[in-house]
Protein backbone atom coordinates (compact mmCIF):
# COMPACT_ATOMS: atom_id res chain seq x y z
CA UNK A 1 0.00 0.00 0.00
CA UNK A 2 2.60 2.30 1.18
CA UNK A 3 4.35 1.74 -2.31
CA UNK A 4 1.10 1.88 -4.60
CA UNK A 5 -1.05 4.91 -2.70
CA UNK A 6 1.91 7.92 -3.54
CA UNK A 7 2.16 6.58 -7.72
CA UNK A 8 -1.28 6.36 -8.01
CA UNK A 9 -2.26 9.86 -6.18
CA UNK A 10 -0.34 11.47 -8.93
CA UNK A 11 -4.07 11.22 -11.05
CA UNK A 12 -5.13 14.74 -9.10
CA UNK A 13 -3.91 16.45 -12.43
CA UNK A 14 -4.56 14.12 -14.96
CA UNK A 15 -7.07 14.83 -17.35
CA UNK A 16 -10.15 13.93 -16.33
CA UNK A 17 -11.69 10.68 -17.06
CA UNK A 18 -15.67 11.87 -18.27
CA UNK A 19 -16.39 10.94 -21.72
CA UNK A 20 -12.63 10.22 -22.41
CA UNK A 21 -11.42 7.38 -25.04
CA UNK A 22 -9.23 4.59 -23.95
CA UNK A 23 -6.73 4.90 -26.74
CA UNK A 24 -2.75 6.27 -27.58
CA UNK A 25 -3.39 9.65 -27.38
CA UNK A 26 -5.10 8.91 -23.85
CA UNK A 27 -2.19 7.21 -22.82
CA UNK A 28 0.00 9.77 -23.92
CA UNK A 29 -1.89 12.07 -22.08
CA UNK A 30 -1.86 10.67 -19.22
CA UNK A 31 1.58 10.07 -19.29
CA UNK A 32 2.24 13.79 -19.44
CA UNK A 33 -0.14 14.30 -16.36
CA UNK A 34 2.29 11.82 -14.41
CA UNK A 35 5.24 12.95 -15.51
CA UNK A 36 4.88 16.25 -13.63
CA UNK A 37 5.01 14.05 -9.87
CA UNK A 38 7.50 11.37 -11.06
CA UNK A 39 9.50 13.17 -13.96
CA UNK A 40 9.43 12.54 -17.59
CA UNK A 41 12.92 10.11 -17.28
CA UNK A 42 10.77 7.79 -14.92
CA UNK A 43 8.94 6.97 -18.43
CA UNK A 44 11.75 7.45 -20.54
CA UNK A 45 13.77 4.29 -18.79
CA UNK A 46 10.43 2.56 -18.48
CA UNK A 47 10.61 2.85 -15.17
CA UNK A 48 6.76 3.46 -15.47
CA UNK A 49 4.48 3.00 -18.53
CA UNK A 50 1.23 3.59 -19.58
CA UNK A 51 -0.67 1.71 -22.02
CA UNK A 52 -4.19 0.89 -23.21
CA UNK A 53 -5.54 -2.36 -22.68
CA UNK A 54 -9.12 -3.68 -22.30
CA UNK A 55 -10.79 -0.10 -21.89
CA UNK A 56 -8.26 0.95 -19.34
CA UNK A 57 -4.84 2.17 -18.52
CA UNK A 58 -2.40 -0.33 -17.77
CA UNK A 59 0.46 1.95 -15.23
CA UNK A 60 3.22 -0.91 -14.99
CA UNK A 61 6.47 -0.06 -12.72
CA UNK A 62 9.46 -2.16 -12.81
CA UNK A 63 12.31 -1.11 -10.25
CA UNK A 64 15.58 -3.01 -12.32
CA UNK A 65 16.68 0.20 -14.73
CA UNK A 66 16.05 2.43 -11.32
CA UNK A 67 18.25 -0.69 -9.72
CA UNK A 68 20.57 -0.07 -12.32
CA UNK A 69 21.03 3.52 -12.24
CA UNK A 70 22.49 3.47 -8.82
CA UNK A 71 26.50 3.68 -8.41
CA UNK A 72 28.27 1.46 -6.41
CA UNK A 73 29.71 3.88 -3.61
CA UNK A 74 25.83 4.39 -3.01
CA UNK A 75 26.51 0.86 -1.12
CA UNK A 76 22.42 0.34 -1.82
CA UNK A 77 20.71 -2.62 -3.49
CA UNK A 78 16.99 -2.93 -3.81
CA UNK A 79 15.27 -5.44 -5.93
CA UNK A 80 11.26 -5.39 -6.49
CA UNK A 81 9.00 -7.50 -8.53
CA UNK A 82 7.56 -5.48 -11.17
CA UNK A 83 3.81 -4.56 -10.95
CA UNK A 84 1.12 -2.96 -12.39
CA UNK A 85 -2.58 -1.33 -11.25
CA UNK A 86 -5.64 -1.00 -14.04
CA UNK A 87 -6.83 2.37 -14.20
CA UNK A 88 -10.11 2.69 -15.67
CA UNK A 89 -11.74 6.54 -16.79
CA UNK A 90 -15.54 6.85 -15.08
CA UNK A 91 -18.29 8.91 -16.14
CA UNK A 92 -18.27 11.16 -13.23
CA UNK A 93 -14.76 11.97 -13.87
CA UNK A 94 -13.09 9.77 -11.42
CA UNK A 95 -10.62 6.75 -11.91
CA UNK A 96 -11.41 2.97 -11.01
CA UNK A 97 -8.33 1.43 -9.64
CA UNK A 98 -7.35 -2.08 -9.36
CA UNK A 99 -4.31 -3.93 -9.36
CA UNK A 100 -1.44 -5.18 -6.69
CA UNK A 101 -0.55 -3.97 -3.12
CA UNK A 102 2.48 -4.54 -2.24
CA UNK A 103 4.92 -6.30 -4.66
CA UNK A 104 7.77 -8.83 -3.18
CA UNK A 105 10.88 -7.13 -2.88
CA UNK A 106 14.55 -6.90 -1.26
CA UNK A 107 16.60 -3.98 0.52
CA UNK A 108 20.12 -4.25 1.69
CA UNK A 109 22.52 -1.15 2.79
CA UNK A 110 25.66 -0.38 4.20
CA UNK A 111 26.48 2.27 6.60
CA UNK A 112 28.30 3.07 9.61
CA UNK A 113 26.75 0.37 11.98
CA UNK A 114 27.23 -1.88 9.35
CA UNK A 115 25.15 -4.14 6.56
CA UNK A 116 21.24 -3.85 7.21
CA UNK A 117 19.25 -6.14 4.86
CA UNK A 118 15.11 -6.75 4.40
CA UNK A 119 13.62 -8.87 2.16
CA UNK A 120 9.43 -9.43 2.05
CA UNK A 121 6.75 -11.35 0.24
CA UNK A 122 3.44 -11.02 0.14
CA UNK A 123 0.92 -13.80 -1.15
CA UNK A 124 -2.21 -13.00 -3.04
CA UNK A 125 -2.20 -8.89 -2.46
CA UNK A 126 -5.53 -7.33 -4.36
CA UNK A 127 -6.37 -3.33 -4.45
CA UNK A 128 -9.43 -1.78 -5.34
CA UNK A 129 -10.40 1.76 -5.02
CA UNK A 130 -12.02 5.01 -6.76
CA UNK A 131 -9.68 8.13 -7.03
CA UNK A 132 -11.26 11.45 -7.42
CA UNK A 133 -8.56 14.03 -9.37
CA UNK A 134 -10.47 16.56 -7.41
CA UNK A 135 -9.83 15.22 -3.86
CA UNK A 136 -6.52 13.97 -4.76
CA UNK A 137 -7.89 10.53 -2.82
CA UNK A 138 -9.48 7.59 -2.63
CA UNK A 139 -13.20 8.17 -1.74
CA UNK A 140 -13.02 4.65 -1.19
CA UNK A 141 -10.09 2.07 -1.21
CA UNK A 142 -10.01 -1.59 0.03
CA UNK A 143 -7.31 -4.16 -0.45
CA UNK A 144 -6.14 -7.94 0.92
CA UNK A 145 -3.76 -10.34 1.36
CA UNK A 146 -3.90 -14.27 1.95
CA UNK A 147 0.28 -13.90 3.87
CA UNK A 148 2.88 -11.85 4.44
CA UNK A 149 6.33 -12.67 5.59
CA UNK A 150 9.23 -10.44 6.02
CA UNK A 151 12.63 -11.05 6.99
CA UNK A 152 15.07 -8.62 8.35
CA UNK A 153 19.02 -8.65 9.40
CA UNK A 154 21.07 -5.85 10.77
CA UNK A 155 23.86 -5.45 13.84
CA UNK A 156 21.16 -5.46 16.22
CA UNK A 157 20.15 -9.30 15.68
CA UNK A 158 17.99 -10.81 12.87
CA UNK A 159 13.97 -10.40 12.92
CA UNK A 160 11.31 -12.79 10.71
CA UNK A 161 7.77 -11.89 10.90
CA UNK A 162 4.93 -13.27 9.07
CA UNK A 163 0.96 -12.92 9.07
CA UNK A 164 -1.99 -14.67 8.49
CA UNK A 165 -4.58 -12.91 6.11
CA UNK A 166 -5.62 -9.61 6.17
CA UNK A 167 -7.52 -6.30 5.07
CA UNK A 168 -7.91 -2.93 4.86
CA UNK A 169 -10.30 0.04 3.71
CA UNK A 170 -9.85 3.60 3.50
CA UNK A 171 -12.55 6.17 2.67
CA UNK A 172 -11.85 9.92 2.11
CA UNK A 173 -14.27 12.84 1.71
CA UNK A 174 -14.17 16.81 1.25
CA UNK A 175 -13.11 18.37 4.58
CA UNK A 176 -15.05 21.87 5.65
CA UNK A 177 -12.00 24.25 5.68
CA UNK A 178 -10.46 22.49 2.51
CA UNK A 179 -8.26 19.42 2.84
CA UNK A 180 -9.49 16.07 2.93
CA UNK A 181 -10.96 13.61 5.86
CA UNK A 182 -9.11 10.26 5.93
CA UNK A 183 -9.90 6.94 7.97
CA UNK A 184 -8.31 4.38 7.32
CA UNK A 185 -8.11 0.41 9.17
CA UNK A 186 -6.11 -2.38 8.51
CA UNK A 187 -5.99 -6.04 10.30
CA UNK A 188 -4.25 -8.75 10.01
CA UNK A 189 -4.28 -12.60 11.86
CA UNK A 190 -2.11 -14.48 13.46
CA UNK A 191 1.08 -12.36 13.64
CA UNK A 192 4.16 -13.74 14.64
CA UNK A 193 7.72 -12.51 15.30
CA UNK A 194 11.24 -14.13 15.84
CA UNK A 195 14.11 -11.96 16.77
CA UNK A 196 17.32 -12.56 17.99
CA UNK A 197 18.15 -9.44 20.05
CA UNK A 198 21.64 -8.66 21.27
CA UNK A 199 22.39 -6.60 23.96
CA UNK A 200 24.93 -4.99 22.69
CA UNK A 201 26.62 -5.01 18.66
CA UNK A 202 28.48 -7.94 18.46
CA UNK A 203 27.23 -9.91 21.68
CA UNK A 204 25.23 -12.53 22.47
CA UNK A 205 21.87 -12.96 21.51
CA UNK A 206 18.57 -13.87 23.11
CA UNK A 207 15.97 -15.44 20.99
CA UNK A 208 12.36 -13.68 21.34
CA UNK A 209 9.31 -14.40 19.81
CA UNK A 210 6.13 -12.25 19.63
CA UNK A 211 2.65 -14.04 19.03
CA UNK A 212 -0.43 -12.12 18.28
CA UNK A 213 -4.07 -13.31 17.42
CA UNK A 214 -4.58 -9.89 15.72
CA UNK A 215 -2.81 -6.91 14.95
CA UNK A 216 -4.56 -3.54 13.58
CA UNK A 217 -4.25 0.02 12.74
CA UNK A 218 -7.02 2.48 12.74
CA UNK A 219 -6.05 5.89 11.63
CA UNK A 220 -7.88 9.14 10.56
CA UNK A 221 -6.47 12.57 9.01
CA UNK A 222 -8.52 15.62 9.25
CA UNK A 223 -8.03 17.87 6.77
CA UNK A 224 -5.40 16.61 5.06
CA UNK A 225 -4.16 18.39 2.26
CA UNK A 226 -3.68 16.50 -0.46
CA UNK A 227 -3.62 18.99 -3.39
CA UNK A 228 -0.82 21.08 -1.58
CA UNK A 229 1.13 18.40 -1.21
CA UNK A 230 1.26 16.90 -4.48
CA UNK A 231 2.35 20.69 -6.15
CA UNK A 232 5.18 20.03 -3.83
CA UNK A 233 6.20 16.93 -4.80
CA UNK A 234 5.78 18.49 -8.47
CA UNK A 235 8.08 21.36 -8.33
CA UNK A 236 10.47 18.82 -6.77
CA UNK A 237 10.37 17.26 -9.97
CA UNK A 238 10.06 20.23 -12.05
CA UNK A 239 13.42 21.46 -9.64
CA UNK A 240 15.75 18.70 -9.32
CA UNK A 241 18.15 20.76 -10.63
CA UNK A 242 20.44 22.68 -7.49
CA UNK A 243 20.77 25.13 -9.47
CA UNK A 244 17.08 25.74 -10.89
CA UNK A 245 15.92 24.99 -7.10
CA UNK A 246 17.95 27.92 -6.01
CA UNK A 247 16.96 30.08 -9.13
CA UNK A 248 12.87 29.27 -8.02
CA UNK A 249 13.26 29.42 -4.24
CA UNK A 250 10.22 32.29 -3.46
CA UNK A 251 7.90 29.79 -5.38
CA UNK A 252 9.33 26.63 -3.06
CA UNK A 253 8.21 29.06 -0.08
CA UNK A 254 4.69 30.27 -0.87
CA UNK A 255 3.96 26.45 -1.82
CA UNK A 256 5.29 25.93 1.30
CA UNK A 257 2.72 28.95 3.34
CA UNK A 258 -0.12 27.49 0.48
CA UNK A 259 0.30 23.80 2.16
CA UNK A 260 0.05 24.97 5.89
CA UNK A 261 -0.90 22.98 8.06
CA UNK A 262 0.01 20.31 5.96
CA UNK A 263 -3.30 18.65 7.85
CA UNK A 264 -5.23 19.42 10.85
CA UNK A 265 -5.34 16.54 12.75
CA UNK A 266 -3.52 12.86 12.21
CA UNK A 267 -4.87 9.62 14.78
CA UNK A 268 -3.00 6.28 14.65
CA UNK A 269 -3.75 3.36 17.04
CA UNK A 270 -1.85 0.31 16.72
CA UNK A 271 -3.38 -2.90 18.49
CA UNK A 272 -2.46 -6.23 19.59
CA UNK A 273 -5.28 -8.85 20.51
CA UNK A 274 -3.88 -12.02 22.69
CA UNK A 275 -0.67 -10.86 22.91
CA UNK A 276 2.20 -13.48 24.01
CA UNK A 277 5.62 -13.18 24.34
CA UNK A 278 8.40 -15.58 24.60
CA UNK A 279 11.74 -15.06 26.24
CA UNK A 280 14.26 -17.25 28.22
CA UNK A 281 12.77 -15.98 31.13
CA UNK A 282 9.54 -16.81 30.18
CA UNK A 283 6.18 -15.83 28.86
CA UNK A 284 4.50 -12.67 29.07
CA UNK A 285 1.34 -11.68 27.65
CA UNK A 286 -1.55 -9.22 27.64
CA UNK A 287 -5.45 -9.61 26.02
CA UNK A 288 -4.69 -6.39 24.55
CA UNK A 289 -1.81 -3.90 24.09
CA UNK A 290 -2.41 -0.47 22.31
CA UNK A 291 0.09 2.53 21.37
CA UNK A 292 -1.66 5.57 19.61
CA UNK A 293 -0.15 8.69 18.42
CA UNK A 294 -1.83 12.13 17.26
CA UNK A 295 -0.29 15.70 16.54
CA UNK A 296 -1.91 18.58 15.40
CA UNK A 297 -0.82 20.62 12.13
CA UNK A 298 0.80 23.24 11.73
CA UNK A 299 -1.15 25.69 13.77
CA UNK A 300 -0.58 28.02 16.36
CA UNK A 301 -2.10 26.16 19.82
CA UNK A 302 -0.82 22.67 18.59
CA UNK A 303 -1.55 19.15 20.79
CA UNK A 304 0.64 16.52 20.73
CA UNK A 305 -0.84 12.99 22.09
CA UNK A 306 0.39 9.61 23.37
CA UNK A 307 -1.66 7.00 24.11
CA UNK A 308 -0.66 3.48 26.01
CA UNK A 309 -3.37 0.93 27.14
CA UNK A 310 -2.37 -2.77 28.74
CA UNK A 311 -5.13 -5.14 29.20
CA UNK A 312 -4.99 -8.19 31.35
CA UNK A 313 -1.17 -8.13 31.67
CA UNK A 314 0.47 -11.31 32.73
CA UNK A 315 4.13 -11.79 33.92
CA UNK A 316 6.33 -15.45 33.83
CA UNK A 317 5.73 -16.81 36.90
CA UNK A 318 9.14 -16.98 39.36
CA UNK A 319 10.47 -13.86 37.75
CA UNK A 320 9.13 -11.42 40.69
CA UNK A 321 8.67 -12.27 44.23
CA UNK A 322 4.73 -14.10 45.14
CA UNK A 323 3.94 -11.60 47.47
CA UNK A 324 4.35 -8.55 44.08
CA UNK A 325 0.86 -10.73 42.24
CA UNK A 326 -1.57 -8.37 44.79
CA UNK A 327 0.22 -4.86 44.13
CA UNK A 328 0.85 -5.41 40.50
CA UNK A 329 -1.11 -3.55 37.82
CA UNK A 330 -2.93 -6.15 35.56
CA UNK A 331 -4.12 -3.22 33.17
CA UNK A 332 -3.11 0.07 32.31
CA UNK A 333 -5.00 3.05 30.72
CA UNK A 334 -2.41 6.12 30.02
CA UNK A 335 -3.18 9.08 28.28
CA UNK A 336 -0.35 12.32 27.89
CA UNK A 337 -0.95 15.27 25.88
CA UNK A 338 1.43 18.03 25.30
CA UNK A 339 -0.31 21.28 24.35
CA UNK A 340 0.74 24.78 22.95
CA UNK A 341 3.35 23.87 20.64
CA UNK A 342 3.42 26.51 18.50
CA UNK A 343 4.43 24.70 14.85
CA UNK A 344 3.07 27.57 12.70
CA UNK A 345 5.38 30.25 14.14
CA UNK A 346 8.27 27.81 13.71
CA UNK A 347 7.87 26.68 10.15
CA UNK A 348 6.92 30.71 9.01
CA UNK A 349 10.33 31.89 10.49
CA UNK A 350 12.30 28.80 8.89
CA UNK A 351 10.72 28.83 5.74
CA UNK A 352 10.32 33.00 5.59
CA UNK A 353 14.56 33.03 6.43
CA UNK A 354 16.00 30.04 4.20
CA UNK A 355 18.28 30.72 1.44
CA UNK A 356 19.62 27.96 -0.49
CA UNK A 357 22.34 30.12 -1.32
CA UNK A 358 24.06 30.15 1.90
CA UNK A 359 26.59 27.76 3.49
CA UNK A 360 23.58 27.96 7.02
CA UNK A 361 20.52 27.58 4.94
CA UNK A 362 18.54 28.89 8.00
CA UNK A 363 20.55 31.10 9.75
CA UNK A 364 22.38 30.75 13.26
CA UNK A 365 19.86 33.17 14.95
CA UNK A 366 16.77 32.07 13.47
CA UNK A 367 17.08 28.85 14.86
CA UNK A 368 18.17 30.91 18.66
CA UNK A 369 15.18 32.54 18.60
CA UNK A 370 13.06 29.61 17.83
CA UNK A 371 14.73 27.96 20.96
CA UNK A 372 14.06 30.94 22.50
CA UNK A 373 10.49 31.39 22.07
CA UNK A 374 9.87 27.83 23.16
CA UNK A 375 11.61 28.27 26.81
CA UNK A 376 9.35 31.61 26.96
CA UNK A 377 6.29 29.96 26.13
CA UNK A 378 6.55 25.86 26.46
CA UNK A 379 4.24 23.65 25.92
CA UNK A 380 1.56 22.28 28.95
CA UNK A 381 1.84 18.75 29.88
CA UNK A 382 -1.40 17.38 30.35
CA UNK A 383 -2.36 13.75 31.97
CA UNK A 384 -5.69 13.32 30.75
CA UNK A 385 -7.73 10.95 32.80
CA UNK A 386 -5.53 7.83 33.13
CA UNK A 387 -5.81 4.70 35.52
CA UNK A 388 -3.80 1.75 36.48
CA UNK A 389 -5.78 -1.15 38.41
CA UNK A 390 -5.34 -4.94 39.47
CA UNK A 391 -7.94 -7.04 40.91
CA UNK A 392 -8.40 -4.91 44.18
CA UNK A 393 -7.46 -1.36 43.87
CA UNK A 394 -7.90 1.10 40.51
CA UNK A 395 -5.29 4.26 40.65
CA UNK A 396 -7.02 7.20 38.59
CA UNK A 397 -4.47 10.31 37.39
CA UNK A 398 -5.74 13.29 35.93
CA UNK A 399 -3.68 16.83 36.22
CA UNK A 400 -1.52 19.19 33.77
CA UNK A 401 1.95 20.20 34.39
CA UNK A 402 3.11 24.30 32.88
CA UNK A 403 6.18 25.29 33.68
CA UNK A 404 7.67 29.11 34.37
CA UNK A 405 11.04 28.85 32.59
CA UNK A 406 12.39 25.53 34.06
CA UNK A 407 9.90 25.13 36.71
CA UNK A 408 7.17 22.78 37.01
CA UNK A 409 3.73 23.79 38.30
CA UNK A 410 1.89 20.95 38.54
CA UNK A 411 -1.74 20.24 39.63
CA UNK A 412 -2.34 16.76 39.59
CA UNK A 413 -5.46 14.57 41.14
CA UNK A 414 -5.23 10.72 42.19
CA UNK A 415 -7.93 8.96 42.87
CA UNK A 416 -7.50 5.29 44.66
CA UNK A 417 -10.31 2.83 44.79
CA UNK A 418 -10.02 -0.05 47.27
CA UNK A 419 -7.03 1.85 48.85
CA UNK A 420 -7.90 -0.73 52.41
CA UNK A 421 -7.22 -3.76 50.35
CA UNK A 422 -4.18 -2.69 48.90
CA UNK A 423 -3.05 -2.22 52.46
CA UNK A 424 -4.19 -5.25 53.52
CA UNK A 425 -2.23 -6.77 50.40
CA UNK A 426 0.83 -4.69 51.58
CA UNK A 427 0.55 -5.64 55.38
CA UNK A 428 0.67 -9.31 53.90
CA UNK A 429 3.49 -8.64 51.65
CA UNK A 430 5.68 -7.67 54.27
CA UNK A 431 5.39 -10.62 56.15
CA UNK A 432 7.07 -12.22 53.48
CA UNK A 433 9.26 -9.13 52.77
CA UNK A 434 10.27 -7.78 55.30
CA UNK A 435 11.47 -4.11 53.75
CA UNK A 436 7.88 -3.23 52.98
CA UNK A 437 6.75 -2.70 56.36
CA UNK A 438 8.90 0.64 56.27
CA UNK A 439 6.08 1.70 53.58
CA UNK A 440 2.93 0.99 55.69
CA UNK A 441 3.33 4.36 58.14
CA UNK A 442 3.68 5.83 54.85
CA UNK A 443 0.40 4.72 53.69
CA UNK A 444 -1.22 5.03 57.20
CA UNK A 445 0.25 9.55 56.33
CA UNK A 446 -1.06 9.42 53.03
CA UNK A 447 -4.43 8.24 53.56
CA UNK A 448 -4.66 10.82 56.12
CA UNK A 449 -4.11 13.04 53.92
CA UNK A 450 -6.75 12.05 51.58
CA UNK A 451 -10.77 13.11 51.03
CA UNK A 452 -13.22 10.39 51.07
CA UNK A 453 -15.13 10.49 48.00
CA UNK A 454 -19.03 9.67 47.14
CA UNK A 455 -18.06 6.43 45.87
CA UNK A 456 -15.21 5.77 48.42
CA UNK A 457 -12.67 6.19 46.74
CA UNK A 458 -9.97 8.59 48.46
CA UNK A 459 -8.95 11.50 46.37
CA UNK A 460 -5.35 13.46 46.86
CA UNK A 461 -5.49 16.99 45.08
CA UNK A 462 -1.52 17.54 44.85
CA UNK A 463 -0.30 21.15 43.72
CA UNK A 464 3.02 21.51 43.56
CA UNK A 465 4.06 25.32 42.66
CA UNK A 466 7.02 26.89 40.39
CA UNK A 467 7.88 28.88 43.79
CA UNK A 468 8.37 25.49 45.20
CA UNK A 469 6.03 25.01 47.55
CA UNK A 470 3.51 21.80 47.79
CA UNK A 471 -0.02 21.30 48.88
CA UNK A 472 -2.11 18.30 49.06
CA UNK A 473 -5.95 18.88 49.38
CA UNK A 474 -5.22 22.47 50.01
CA UNK A 475 -3.08 21.79 53.53
CA UNK A 476 0.39 23.19 52.75
CA UNK A 477 3.48 20.31 53.01
CA UNK A 478 6.00 22.94 52.41
CA UNK A 479 6.28 26.40 51.78
CA UNK A 480 7.64 28.59 48.73
CA UNK A 481 11.11 27.86 48.20
CA UNK A 482 13.68 30.91 49.67
CA UNK A 483 15.72 33.07 47.43
CA UNK A 484 18.90 31.30 46.12
CA UNK A 485 21.88 31.69 48.99
CA UNK A 486 19.50 32.04 52.01
CA UNK A 487 18.61 28.19 52.69
CA UNK A 488 14.84 26.68 52.58
CA UNK A 489 11.82 27.79 53.64
CA UNK A 490 10.23 24.54 55.81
Amino acid sequence: MRLLLPIVSCFVLATPALAQTVDADGAARLTDSLSRYVGKDAFDRKILAVAPEAGAYRLSFDIEPLAAMLPAKAKVKFDISPFSVLVKPLSDGKWDVVGDTIPDGALETEGPNGRQSMKWTVSDGRFAGVYDPALAAFPTASGSHAGMAVASRDAAGDMQSTTGAGTFRSTGVAAQGGGVDISFNQSVADFVQNMQVAAEAGGATMPVTLKAASLTLEGTGKGYRTSQLLDLVAFGVANSDEAKLKANQAELKRLLLTALPMWNRLDGTYRFGDLDVTTPVGNFGAKTVSFGFGMDGVVQNATVSYKIGLASLAIPTGLLPEWSATLLPTDVDLNLDGVGFDFQDMAKKVIDSFDLNRDAVVPDEVGAEIAADFLARPPKLVIAPSSMKNRDTQVSLAGEVTFVGTEPNADVTVDVAGFDKMFENLQAASKQAPELSQYLPMALIAKGFAKPQPDGSLRWKVVRKADGSVSINDVQLKGPDAPSGEGNAQ
